[in-house]
């Protein structure tokens, strides 16, 4: 008889771990998949961003250099820039859109273009040639320009 009752008591234990781990485990689950994803997301949003920085720092570097070869055409130029940028970041194991590249490698150049003042689309100003002859000395050295006026004492 008191082995039954032992046995009952010893069932009535299980039943009760086993009722607790499927009310427990769901519970949890509802808890923590919230922060786990929040956690991804955070860790996916900090991977990008440090992709989005070296493609940025990479663009920097090779945009002036791009952009002072006059053999290239300007459609050259910019299929130099994405691949120098796509190569750069796939090495470092960051691969974006070709979109996000070609973002990139214009935001490069617009700052080139504005901040750094090098812009070389812009055709130099040569003066045109005439065929007038200056003087070597400029006109303010010449003293028969600045003689004073001499009044009739003075002559």
């Amino acid at each position: 008889m008191y082995t039954q009752i032992l046995n009952i008591l010893n069932s009535f234990k299980a039943t009760g771990l086993v009722a607790f781990l499927i009310a427990v485990i769901p519970a949890t689950y509802k808890l923590v998949k919230p922060l786990i994803e929040a956690k991804i997301k955070t860790e996916k949003n900090t991977h990008i961003k440090q992709g989005m920085e070296l493609g940025l720092k990479l663009a920097n570097a090779f945009v002036p250099v791009v952009a002072s070869m006059p053999a290239l055409s300007n459609s050259d130029r910019k299929k130099a820039v994405n691949q120098f940028i796509d190569s750069g970041l796939k090495e470092s194991g960051f691969n974006f859109k070709a979109e996000t590249i070609e973002g990139l490698a214009e935001q490069a150049y617009q700052y080139y273009k504005h901040t750094l003042k090098g812009d070389n689309h812009k055709a130099p100003v040569t003066p045109a040639h005439t065929n007038d002859v200056t003087p070597d000395v400029p006109v303010d050295d010449d003293p028969e320009v600045f003689k004073e006026p001499q009044s009739s004492e003075q002559k």
